[in-house]
């Protein structure tokens, strides 16, 4: 994507915002990930380890492997590309619970140089029960 095209992204949320607050999505595309369940397979790692000690970097992109590994990974955050893009600032909430009891966020965003409307949401939300930081970590302490 060229930076003209980021542009263009930044100048249509800039309108969106004229009229909203926030711009809301999810956080992810998938439940959480298991501990490891990310973690490259022993051929993969084996295969970073050789390409980077030969200096092969330049053949792999050639090839399109990075851009599919870039890929892979982004397919579980489709959605915060957009602030990542645009400038603007935004937030991940813990307001939902999978039926496995793992935390599910939602993604805030705000206009560009607004951090005060998502500190002011997230102290809100806080003091509702739609906070789950309470039943995810015992230990938590207001």
């Amino acid at each position: 994507m060229s930076i003209r095209e980021w542009d263009k992204a930044a100048i249509a949320m800039e309108q969106f915002h004229e009229t909203y607050d926030f711009y809301l999505t999810p956080t992810t595309a998938f439940p959480p990930a298991k501990i490891g369940e990310l973690e490259p397979s022993k051929s993969e790692k084996f295969a970073m380890q050789v390409t980077g000690k030969l200096g092969l970097g330049a053949l792999l992109k050639k090839l399109g492997t990075i851009e599919q590994v870039a890929e892979n990974n982004l397919k579980r955050t489709p959605f915060t590309q957009l602030a990542n893009l645009t400038g603007q600032p935004a937030m991940t909430v813990p307001i939902h619970l999978t039926e496995g009891g793992l935390p599910c966020g939602v993604q805030f965003m705000a206009a560009r140089g607004r951090e005060d409307l998502l500190f002011s949401l997230a102290g809100q939300l806080e003091q509702t029960s739609e906070w789950i930081s309470v039943q995810i970590n015992p230990f938590y302490q207001k």
